[in-house]
């Protein structure tokens, strides 16, 4: 045979193909997206009623799996620790965006889940990365694997809830005199979504406010709420020094928030959130007046620590725009014509 003559070429067949990325990302969201489905199964509904997409088993051992997942399907050469770290983020993209689409999730869920699934995503490829290096698990072990969401999630759904309580304070002067201030936590009207837009609840979807009225009842007086999407509840008050404090509870009726206005698992009232009073205070200063807010609220879930660190966020921020709001208002009120 010349030097320069080939060998036979071995049948297409034959030859080794390397995996399209594709694949691996596409297996990973799919999956992510099967076991979404699965967990509003009645079978792992909560105590309460709630869809067990709001079990620990589900927000943060899916993303896990994901990212183990995408680590065992990369070819070995390719197994780096930088991939193992990040290549995981694709499927969860794609997984997330996949409940958008189909309008599994509305914007609120997707901006407060997004992040600890990244991480967790990130934490399960690198776990997957280090168990890789020292076994190579079996086709059925995998799969075994990827069905513990699923067998956990049987059990979590049962097991009580832990309380977190939070406090947002918050403090404002105004350049009004405190009547003024009052007359509007009592009768704010026509409040527009320009005047609550930079509140970070309300860019993730949080329905805005119209108009928050006192009124005079034969159970005392109610503070009444309008917010947009039909959104109503009534807010008893609580304790009332005229022109000096105010503290109210929160009462929502069976059809205070419509089906299509907030996420089920976000509910203001619900099984994993409550607001429990809100309180304003009113000290004169010089030039003015110092108002000043505590918001009292819960959240309930199996991981408190992220969801009450939402929690702090998302109302301390509203507490400081609701604050903004009142001091524009009230300062044009007062301001020269």
């Amino acid at each position: 045979m010349a030097a320069n003559e080939a060998g036979p070429t071995p049948p297409a067949s034959t030859v080794s193909r390397r995996p399209h990325p594709g694949w691996m990302f596409g297996a990973g969201a799919l999956y992510g997206l099967f076991t979404r489905l699965l967990f509003v199964l009645p079978f792992y509904r909560e105590r309460g009623g709630s869809s067990g997409v709001m079990l620990a088993s589900f927000v943060l051992l899916v993303p896990m799996l994901i990212g183990a997942l995408t680590v065992y399907l990369l070819p070995p050469v390719q197994r780096t620790i930088g991939r193992a770290l990040f290549a995981p983020l694709v499927p969860v993209l794609a997984f997330v965006g996949g409940t958008a689409i189909l309008l599994i999730e509305g914007s609120i869920c997707i901006a407060l889940a997004l992040p600890i699934f990244l991480f967790a995503a990130m934490l399960g490829g690198l776990l997957g990365w280090l168990l890789l290096l020292a076994v190579s698990p079996s086709r059925s072990t995998v799969g075994a694997v990827l069905a513990l969401p699923l067998l956990l999630g049987a059990v979590e759904r049962d097991a009580p809830l832990p309380d977190y309580r939070g406090q947002a304070h918050a403090s404002v002067f105004i350049a009004a005199p405190a009547e003024t201030i009052w007359h509007l936590i009592n009768d704010a009207r026509g409040i527009q979504p320009d005047e609550m837009a930079q509140g970070i609840a309300w860019r993730i979807g949080v329905p805005f406010p119209q108009e928050a009225v006192t009124v005079d009842t034969p159970e005392g007086r109610v503070r009444k709420l309008r917010w947009d999407k039909g959104v109503h509840f009534d807010e008893p008050i609580l304790d009332w020094v005229e022109n000096r404090y105010i503290r109210w509870r929160y009462v929502f009726a069976a059809d205070s928030i419509p089906p299509a206005a907030l996420d089920e698992h976000v509910l203001v009232g619900g099984r994993h959130f409550d607001l429990v009073d809100t309180s304003y205070r009113l000290t004169p200063e010089q030039g003015g007046t110092r108002l000043a807010i505590d918001v009292n609220y819960r959240v309930s879930t199996h991981f408190n620590a992220y969801a009450g660190a939402w929690a702090d966020l998302l109302v301390g921020d509203a507490a400081r725009t609701i604050l903004a709001f009142y001091q524009r208002r009230a300062e044009a009120a007062v301001a020269p014509r």
